[in-house]
């Protein structure tokens, strides 16, 4: 078995006397009026925004209430900050217990600036320089205006800064058919994954729902599968997967958000506008008959007999999808939302945020949290949603700097690969039947999972970091002229 680099982050965890656990056991409550740094750019172009959270680095207040330790959330630590970065206090939904957290400014940092790098740098600089629990002094610190002020330090004096695992996210504009290749990978769950592609292990199995074009065989709101675009099926798979993710009970102040590795930080009436030439009809209609599918992990498509009946050709709607709710027990009174209202309000553009993210502000203001905005892709006047990508792999502190690279060059070469929207002919929208345009542009044929960006970087360690049994690798090869970096994620299993 290949268990060292994984057992290496069970000693960390056990230094250290915290429970190493999945990361959706805990609540994510967090404070309803926060700032993110995450985006967008003041001019529109491409940004990279970067969250490293470690439930490694824990603070500790005895008999600080809940509401003061949540009040914490993305407030400086001992005011440590430098050109494009910070750290923060982090929330974890237990009274008296923060996690550090640094955050990587996607305000300012641009896709192909390597800034990101020089941030990713700075922050290992910081924190190996700093070390706040060594040393023989009093082991707590500050957090600007808390009330609980000072926070003890749960870390042994014997951890080195270079060893603690943090767990990044990512938030850049990315083009939704280029994040339906994603999605493909993401289900399918490689051995050999990409640098932005998650896995998410809160809940057995996430709770994606790859929508396929097979969903459209029974043409629903007399749409032909053979014409839907790969850009359709990312709207359609997120909207559906938060959807169908309404069946699971929220603890209070827990946001949906935990439940799939992609989350729109653009609010979804705006993505809808994206798709919706392509689409006909009602959108709960719609939805409805897509919610009577359901893809394993081969990528077969199957009648959900959880909500319908009849065959995969022919399926007939029940009532449980119009029924589905998400419910906020945290405020007075509670905050809900109803999932046939939600759809429907994206149909018809109102109100605006969407439902979702009017209900997500109830929590963190996460889903959807940039309302509008979007931004331009790299080298491109195109504007694409603003996404965050969760569940990445554990990093240690001083491989975020090359994190930061694979990612910049991840991003690139989507927004390459993918520079022209999909289009359809005229003859082939829903309910028209004017001649086909002259020109016509198809969805770009998709690149290969393992993004490939023309780097050069030391040679590495094969693995590098490790969380449940995710292995961060890097390996050189060859396309083409030149060395070139093969950026990947892979998954060490029992042999």
């Amino acid at each position: 078995m290949l268990l060292l680099p994984y057992a290496s982050i069970l000693l960390a965890a056990s230094a250290l006397k915290i429970p190493l656990q999945p990361r959706g056991e805990r609540e994510d409550t967090q404070d309803n009026q926060l700032v993110y740094n995450d985006g967008p750019t003041a001019d529109g172009t491409a940004g990279i925004g970067a969250e490293f959270e470690s439930p490694f680095f824990r603070l500790h207040k005895k008999d600080c209430s809940l509401q003061d330790s949540n009040a914490a959330k993305k407030s400086l630590i001992e005011g440590r900050k430098g050109p494009n970065w910070e750290l923060t206090a982090d929330s974890t939904g237990a009274a008296g217990e923060l996690q550090a957290e640094y955050i990587l400014d996607g305000r300012n940092i641009k896709v192909g600036s390597e800034d990101g790098a020089k941030a990713g740098k700075a922050i290992a600089d910081d924190l190996i320089g700093w070390a706040p629990w060594k040393g023989n002094g009093p082991q707590t610190l500050n957090i600007d205006n808390n009330k609980c002020n000072p926070w003890d330090i749960k870390m042994s004096q014997s951890t080195k800064p270079e060893s603690l695992p943090w767990s990044p996210q990512i938030t850049a504009p990315m083009p939704l058919e280029a994040l339906y290749v994603l999605m493909e990978e993401n289900l399918a769950d490689p051995n050999e994954k990409n640098v932005l592609d998650g896995d998410n292990f809160r809940f057995p199995r996430n709770k994606l729902v790859l929508v396929k074009k097979e969903y459209f065989q029974s043409k629903p709101n007399n749409i032909d599968e053979s014409k839907i675009t790969n850009d359709v099926l990312a709207f359609c798979t997120l909207v559906l997967s938060y959807a169908k993710a309404a069946t699971q009970e929220l603890k209070p102040d827990q946001s949906p958000k935990l439940f799939i590795s992609f989350m729109p930080r653009t609010e979804f009436n705006t993505m809808y506008e994206l798709v919706k030439p392509k689409l006909t009809g009602d959108l709960f209609s719609l939805f409805n008959t897509l919610a009577c599918y359901k893809t394993d992990t081969s990528g077969t498509v199957g009648l959900d007999t959880d909500y319908c009946k009849g065959t995969t050709s022919t399926p007939v709607p029940g009532d449980k999808f119009s029924g589905l709710k998400f419910t906020n027990l945290a405020p007075e009174p509670a905050v809900v939302v109803n999932i046939k209202d939600w759809i429907q309000g994206i149909g018809k553009g109102d109100p605006s945020p969407d439902l979702l993210s009017k209900f997500d502000q109830s929590i963190d203001g996460s889903i959807g949290g940039l309302g509008t905005k979007m931004e331009k892709m790299y080298n491109s006047q195109r504007a694409a949603p603003l996404i965050e990508f969760r569940d990445l792999a554990y990093k240690q502190i001083t491989e975020v700097e090359q994190f930061m690279k694979d990612v910049d060059s991840a991003i690139q070469k989507f927004h390459q690969d993918f520079a022209d929207a999909p289009t359809m002919k005229k003859s082939d929208v829903p309910g028209c039947t004017q001649p086909a345009a002259a020109t016509q542009y198809t969805t770009p044929t998709q690149p290969n999972p393992l993004i490939v960006a023309p780097v050069d970087p030391p040679s590495q360690p094969s693995c590098t970091s490790m969380s449940n049994g995710l292995c961060q690798e890097r390996s050189r090869g060859r396309t083409g002229e030149g060395n070139q970096i093969i950026l990947r994620q892979s998954r060490q299993r029992s042999l």
